[in-house]
């Protein structure tokens, strides 16, 4: 059975690109307003833990789109979820009957990990603590619909290590890109996944210095600051003092390349991550980046579907 639990279960480099492909055809198709129905008789289930502005309608409106349908659940409506009421494992198998896929946002990766082993049918990571796959394919697509040689491009992350780190790891053993991470702790990446990155060759590199990693970058991303959200308002603002350097902000970015992309996943914190100037500013294509996630995840869910290649 074929998950996107993490960026790693995309297979090879050749696989992801015919995802990148696929998802360019279909963008293409849809702006022609000439879809195939190429999910007609299938359901996809969606169950959310935590809110979505963009993970949950993106997938919706895509799957429609494809003449499939969708089934969601949140939390508050499953009653299931959790030891005190049904096991996991248990309204796993029971979903795994009703859906021919799960998109799934889970509050901890090893949920995650437990839908997949159950449910029986393929399970997407709608992001977790750990990866965010979608949107990390989405980075690479909107890269791609933009560079010419998009594997070649440097890439520079700056922020506190989210699941969008790790998943742009994955991707650097998978394509080979070159990625510079700038980070306030760099203990905060998943250790599994950057040694699985290096051991197969992953050109990444981990540093303290925003500007030593956006040097030439081609591509610079960062995150929302999860961690000052947590805290108390006097620990919040010596949190939010420690992360300033990790702004991408136009001074940043004159470290870059001349033509350097700006990527945000979005919700942006403006004025903590990023400012308005670069958040808005013409190398940023954030909002752009959000539109693929559609296109993206209908070639993702195709693929974890088993929709014929000569599918148009």
């Amino acid at each position: 059975m074929q998950h996107l639990r993490t960026t790693f279960d995309i297979p090879d480099r050749a696989t992801l690109e015919r995802l990148l492909h696929r998802a360019q055809h279909l963008k293409r198709r849809r702006a022609e307003r000439r879809l195939s129905p190429t999910l007609s008789g299938r359901v996809v289930g969606m169950l959310f833990e935590k809110a979505s502005t963009r993970t949950r309608p993106s997938v919706e409106a895509g799957v429609a789109l494809l003449g499939g349908a969708t089934v969601v659940l949140h939390a508050r409506d499953a009653h299931a979820l959790g030891e005190e009421h049904e096991p996991l494992r248990d309204a796993a198998r029971v979903l795994g009957t009703y859906v021919d896929a799960l998109v799934a946002r889970m509050r901890s990766h090893v949920d995650l990990e437990e839908l997949a082993r159950h449910a029986r049918v393929p399970v997407v990571n709608g992001q977790s603590e750990l990866d965010h796959p979608c949107q990390v394919v989405t980075d690479l697509f909107t890269v791609f619909e933009r560079k010419e040689r998009p594997f070649e491009t440097r890439w520079a992350y700056v922020g506190e290590a989210r699941g969008t780190a790790n998943g742009l790891v994955a991707l650097a053993a998978l394509t080979g890109i070159e990625l510079a991470l700038a980070l306030p702790e760099a203990d905060g990446l998943d250790p599994v996944a950057l040694a699985r990155a290096r051991s197969a060759g992953a050109k990444v590199v981990v540093v303290a210095d925003p500007i030593a990693a956006v040097r030439g970058a081609g591509v610079v991303s960062t995150d929302a600051w999860a961690s000052p959200g947590a805290l108390e308002q006097g620990a919040r603002a010596t949190r939010l003092a420690a992360l300033a350097r990790f702004q991408v902000n136009d001074e940043l970015l004159g470290h870059a390349a001349d033509d350097v992309l700006v990527l945000h996943p979005l919700p942006a914190r403006r004025g903590q991550e990023i400012t308005d100037d670069a958040l808005e500013g013409m190398r940023s294509v954030a909002f752009q980046q959000a539109g693929n996630r559609l296109c993206v995840q209908q070639a993702l869910l195709e693929w974890l579907l088993g929709v014929p290649a000569e599918a148009s």
